[in-house]
């Protein structure tokens, strides 16, 4: 049995998840636009800026996504410490939920890394 998309996304916080496509699509556009600067043969000034800003928002995409989960935990215990117990399909549904978030945010920290990675090499020079 597998989680729909559309449910993986609505069950996150959604605070983090418009932080992480906002950064997302900003290191998309920062790296579509070092991309034209290299056609372009524009000055190496600029391109240091796009790759700074693409490194920049993999970096925030990083730490939010380990501060999602410290505090989707810590709303996790805490409820389950006001109830004083809990059923175990219960507690496992919360951590599943409190997982989402982070595991987002990793798998954008990865794909604007590897932007990075892409817009930062140099083709080899026959």
């Amino acid at each position: 049995m597998r989680m729909p998309f559309s449910e993986f996304i609505a069950s996150g916080d959604l605070k983090f998840i418009v932080v992480f496509i906002i950064c997302t699509a900003s290191a998309g556009y920062h790296f579509f636009k070092k991309l034209q600067a290299k056609k372009n043969q524009e000055n190496q000034e600029s391109a240091k800026h796009h790759n700074l800003k693409i490194y920049n928002a993999a970096f925030w995409i990083g730490i939010l996504s380990v501060l999602s989960l410290l505090l989707g935990l810590m709303h996790s215990f805490y409820f389950i410490g006001k109830t004083g117990g809990i059923a175990p399909e219960l507690i496992f549904q919360g951590i599943s939920n409190t997982l989402i978030t982070p595991v987002l945010g990793v798998c954008l920290f990865m794909v604007c890394r590897i932007l990075h990675g892409i817009s930062n090499s140099n083709p080899l020079k026959s």
